[in-house]
């Protein structure tokens, strides 16, 4: 079994970096290795996300849905925000990510047996049985 956290990780987060790497580039006029500071990434990554081949997996039309929020993200690390709100604001991308069933179609081809028409866990609209538990003993 395949979870959806683990979709996010090896597509959205290197997508989304993708995305502010070459904002930050373009946009922001920085290096490749001051990008790989920013990203905590090395300066190979941020190569292969120019060349595409790390983080395109998601269309075009995709990759709109999340555009504001990762303009806001280049704009926070620019301004040197705090990392606890960078982190929450790239949190909130993968959020759209999820919520848009943008990894739906790669979770059908990592795990076949996933019946992705009827999975609405990451678009939030699933029921469940989820009830909170308490850590105090």
């Amino acid at each position: 079994m395949l979870l959806p956290a683990e979709i996010e990780t090896r597509t959205s987060v290197p997508a989304i970096r993708a995305l502010i790497a070459r904002k930050l580039l373009k946009e922001h006029r920085m290096s490749q290795q001051g990008v790989a500071q920013l990203l905590g990434v090395t300066q190979a990554a941020v190569s292969n996300y120019l060349r595409g081949r790390r983080g395109s997996i998601f269309n075009e039309s995709d990759l709109m849905k999340i555009e504001d929020v990762v303009n806001e993200i280049c704009s926070m690390m620019v301004d040197n925000d705090s990392p606890s709100n960078i982190i929450a604001k790239f949190n909130d991308a993968c959020r759209i990510i999820r919520q848009n069933r943008m990894l739906c179609d790669v979770h059908k081809q990592l795990d076949p047996s996933i019946d992705v028409a009827g999975c609405h866990v990451c678009d939030g609209t699933e029921e469940s049985e989820w009830k909170p538990i308490s850590l105090k003993q």
